[in-house]
Formats: C-alpha cells, sequence, structure tokens
C-alpha cells in the first residue's frame, strides 16, 4: 500500500509539471507573436512615412536586384540633329532598351564587365541622286559613297597618355549610291555591320557615319532604320 501511494504521489507531481510545462510554453508563444506584430506594425509606419530620399533609394536597390541576373544589352535609335550635323543616339524612344550595366554616355556605349559581346549597327540612307542634264562633264557618274564604322577606345591598347591610346575601328564597310541612275529620283540604301568582340571594362563604342552633312542630312531616322547596339553573349 505504502508503494501504491508513493506511486501516486509521483505520478501526480509529474503531470504538475507538465501542465506548468505547457503554459510557459504558450505564453512564450504568444510573447512571440506580439512582438512579431508589433515589429510589422513599425515597419509598416516607416515605409508609409519614408521621405523621397529613402523611397528613392529603396527603389534603386529594387531595380539593382531585378538586374542582378539580367544579361547585358542595349539597344539605341539613332536620329539626325542638324544642329550638330551628326546622329544622336537614344534612350527610351522606340523600339531602344538597356539593361545588365551597358550604359549610353557621351553618345557612346560604355562596357560594364570584361567578356564577349556581340556588337551590331545600321544606317539607312535615301539618297537624292542626280539626273544626267544635272551631272558635271568632267564627272559623268553621280556616285555618293556611304561610310558606316564603329570604333571603340579601350585601355588595352596601351596608356592613356600614349599616342597610341586612341579610337580604333572594329566595324567597316562602305557602299556606292546612285550607281549608273539613268534618271533623277532617290536611291535607298541600308548598312548593316555586326560581329563577335572580347570587349574589357571601361571600354567605349562609337559610331562615325558619312562625314558629308549634305549626304548624312539623308539619314532614314525612322522606325528601324537606324540603331546602334550591344550584348553579352
Amino acid at each position: 500500500m505504502e508503494k501504491c501511494s508513493v506511486l501516486m504521489e509521483e505520478m501526480e507531481q509529474k503531470e504538475e509539471k507538465f501542465k506548468l510545462c505547457t503554459k510557459a510554453n504558450l505564453g512564450l508563444l504568444a510573447c512571440t507573436l506580439l512582438l512579431a506584430g508589433c515589429a510589422a506594425a513599425v515597419l509598416l509606419m516607416r515605409t508609409g512615412t519614408q521621405g523621397p530620399q529613402q523611397q528613392d533609394d529603396i527603389k534603386a536597390l529594387r531595380l539593382s536586384l531585378r538586374q542582378t541576373n539580367v544579361r547585358a544589352a542595349i539597344h539605341l535609335d539613332g536620329k539626325y540633329t542638324e544642329s550638330s550635323a551628326s546622329v544622336e543616339w537614344k534612350l527610351n524612344v522606340d523600339q531602344s532598351y538597356y539593361g545588365g550595366g551597358l550604359a549610353l554616355e557621351n553618345n557612346e556605349i560604355v562596357v560594364p564587365h570584361s567578356g564577349p559581346y556581340f556588337v551590331y549597327s545600321q544606317a539607312s540612307y535615301r539618297v537624292n541622286c542626280k539626273s544626267e542634264e544635272e551631272e558635271d562633264e568632267d564627272e559623268p557618274a553621280s556616285l555618293v559613297h556611304l561610310s558606316h564604322t564603329v570604333e571603340r577606345l579601350s585601355d588595352s591598347y596601351g596608356a592613356k597618355d600614349s599616342v597610341e591610346h586612341d579610337y580604333r575601328p572594329i566595324l567597316h564597310a562602305v557602299r556606292t549610291a546612285c550607281q549608273k541612275h539613268p534618271k533623277q529620283g532617290h536611291w535607298f540604301s541600308g548598312i548593316y555591320v555586326g560581329a563577335m568582340f572580347n570587349l574589357m571594362t571601361g571600354d567605349r563604342l562609337r559610331v562615325n557615319l558619312t562625314n558629308d552633312p549634305e549626304i548624312l542630312a539623308q539619314l532614314e531616322d525612322g522606325h528601324g532604320d537606324t540603331f546602334f547596339g550591344v550584348f553579352a553573349l
């Protein structure tokens, strides 16, 4: 009988300890949920009371995170500007695009990271050809030469204070328009160049077109006519 009484007392003590532990665990869980709720409320209050600068920083961070896995690429549309008698490459128009670090600076494309890239460009012209009556006897053939060159500036060429450190052509093409044109009219011509290159961080790429202002003014700059782009491979 005494043994039975002792066993009963031990069981009652264990049951009491179990109840106390259960209450303690429930209390800790309630405290944890309360703290989480308070933290969420504070976060929402801070989000709603952020200043313009903080909101801009958050937007920039989100954009950077989105671009982390974006393949580097840029596509620019060309527009002829009469004031400078040259082609200005533009973003945020037509089908232009950029991402992954490739940037447009001073009308040039800047390479963010070393690696293989595909460089391409196209220029389209609507050349006004002269008629036979307007031809000079000394120049019976009214020929118009259209040139298209993509140039690269790179530290791999040598020190910046060196004479060799200069823009060098990496793509070049020439086409002749108005060949044996019987009557006055227009000669439509497009020049496309493109190839793969191993570029370095900080390399700069630019396009040089026909240097004759009269011919350059006849550049077509409609949708998909004149463009310049680079994408990582």
